[in-house]
């Protein structure tokens, strides 16, 4: 299996004075991008792209599952059509936690434990279906 390319977000300071056509070629940014990051003094590389941060030693299945689980009583149990995907909602879940296993641990410091971290994670995994 291929291992999966990590996918971060990281903010990126521009040196002062750079002209847009610098910050463009520099950092391969559309007009308007590299005219934002101009005025703004830095961007957020990676932005636009889902975050993949996955630690395989960290993922548990056996905790992941119920979780989801969980999750999924708590916000849909009354929403017939959430009840129809009730299978699909909690593989969402599932698979978010998973993309998302070495930036839970990040995440987890001495004011929220990382099942708390995990927690949120499978709440916005689900797709907003609440009326």
């Amino acid at each position: 299996m291929d291992p999966v390319p990590e996918i971060r977000r990281e903010k990126v300071f521009l040196q002062p004075g750079m002209s847009t056509e610098e910050i463009k070629k520099t950092y391969g940014l559309s007009s308007d991008q590299a005219y934002k990051a101009k005025v703004k003094g830095f961007f957020v590389k990676n932005y636009m792209k889902k975050q993949i941060v996955i630690d395989r030693e960290n993922f548990n299945s056996a905790v992941v599952y119920p979780l989801a689980k969980t999750v999924f009583a708590k916000n849909f149990k009354r929403n017939p059509l959430a009840q129809s995907l009730y299978d699909d909602m909690i593989q969402e879940a599932v698979t978010r936690l998973f993309e998302l296993s070495g930036k839970t641990k990040e995440m987890a410091n001495g004011k929220y434990s990382e099942n708390y971290a995990n927690f949120w994670v499978a709440h916005n995994a689900t797709p907003s279906l609440r009326s």
